[in-house]
C-alpha cells in the first residue's frame, strides 16, 4: 500500500464523506462516510491514520467544511481548500458525466486538489480562538461561530 495519499472530504451538516486517492495514478483507493460529530471525527482520523504520508483536501474551508478543516489543521494536518465550483467543474468533465453522489463529489474534490500546480501548503488555518455563538436576528440565537 502506498503511504502517500490525498484524502478528499465532501463535508455536510450531518456527515463527511472521505475518498482516499493515489496522487500518482489519481485512482480511488478507498472511501468511507463518517458522522459529523466528535465520535465521527475520531473515526475519520483513525481511518486516515492508516496512511503515514497524507494530505487533506476539504471542500469549502470557509463554509461547510470549516469546522472539519480547522480541527484537522489544529491537529497538524496539511489541509487544502477546494472551492465548490472547482470541484463541480471537475465532476462535470469526468468520465461519470457528472453523477452527483457524496462519494463522487469527494473524488472530484481530490482530483481538483491534485491538479493544482502550486506546492502543497495548508490553505485552511486552524481556529485562532474558541467558537462562540453569535446573536441571531430577532429573538432567536444563531449557533454559527463568530468570525
Amino acid at each position: 500500500m502506498n503511504d502517500d495519499v490525498m484524502i478528499a472530504v465532501d463535508p455536510h451538516k450531518a456527515s463527511n464523506t472521505a475518498a482516499v486517492l493515489d496522487p500518482v495514478s489519481k485512482s480511488l483507493i478507498e472511501s468511507a462516510r463518517f458522522a459529523n460529530s466528535a465520535e465521527g471525527y475520531e473515526q475519520l482520523t483513525a481511518f486516515a491514520g492508516r496512511w503515514a504520508q497524507r494530505r487533506w483536501a476539504v471542500e469549502g474551508c470557509h463554509g461547510a467544511g470549516r469546522s472539519l478543516a480547522q480541527r484537522l489543521a489544529g491537529d497538524g494536518e496539511l489541509v487544502l481548500d477546494v472551492p465548490a465550483k472547482l470541484a463541480a467543474r471537475v465532476r462535470v468533465y469526468s468520465r461519470g458525466h457528472g453523477r452527483k453522489t457524496d462519494k463522487h463529489d469527494a473524488v472530484s474534490i481530490g482530483l481538483a486538489a491534485l491538479a493544482t500546480t502550486e506546492p502543497p501548503r495548508s490553505t485552511c488555518p486552524p481556529a485562532t480562538r474558541p467558537a462562540t455563538a453569535c446573536p441571531g436576528p430577532g429573538t432567536g440565537a444563531s449557533t454559527t461561530p463568530c468570525t
